[in-house]
């Protein structure tokens, strides 16, 4: 009996760790989209908030997926996001320290690999490869800087910003 009460125990704490190993589980989707260059869709990206609220009114928790469908490597979705800070004109002096922290967490990604940023309403932000964490950066301005690139009126994609709003479809 009591072999068959630890078994049980141990399939339901299995279980139970499954459910809380995605970091974003107590979020809500808000919106989904692609980036495209060209013919290639290079990522999927979903936009998760607390109770599908919008970021841009509510500064709370939120996370940003994104689902590779190529493969990149780091130093591009260095470049890129260098790219992207510097067209939002972001300085070089935050891109730069911004910057140094990435590449010490970005790892190269291959098709159907996920990248999730996970950002709190106290200004943290925690990378996530394929559900595991793989770095913070505990300054307060990174994460709306890095969420800027996708979510800002200045973004380089406006219809993927529309879509992650759950503005557009």
């Amino acid at each position: 009996m009591m072999k068959r009460f630890l078994l049980l125990l141990s399939i339901s704490l299995t279980l139970g760790a499954g459910i809380n190993a995605n970091p974003i589980h107590h979020l809500d989707k808000l919106g989904m989209g692609e980036m495209k260059y060209l013919f290639w869709t290079l990522y999927q990206a979903e936009l998760y908030t607390l109770n599908k609220q919008s970021p841009l009114i509510n500064k709370s928790d939120m996370a940003l997926k994104l689902i590779y469908q190529k493969s990149i490597s780091s130093k591009a979705l260095i470049d890129a996001t260098k790219d992207q800070w510097q067209a939002l004109d972001y300085s070089d002096k935050h891109i730069n320290l911004w910057l140094e922290k990435l590449n010490s967490i970005l790892p190269s990604v291959n098709k159907q690999d996920s990248l999730i940023l996970l950002l709190d309403h106290q200004g943290n932000s925690q990378f996530f490869f394929n559900l595991e964490p793989i770095g913070n950066i505990e300054e307060p301005d990174f994460g709306p800087a890095f969420m800027a690139i996708w979510l800002s009126e200045n973004t380089s994609e406006p219809k993927l910003r529309l879509q992650l709003l759950g503005i557009a479809e």
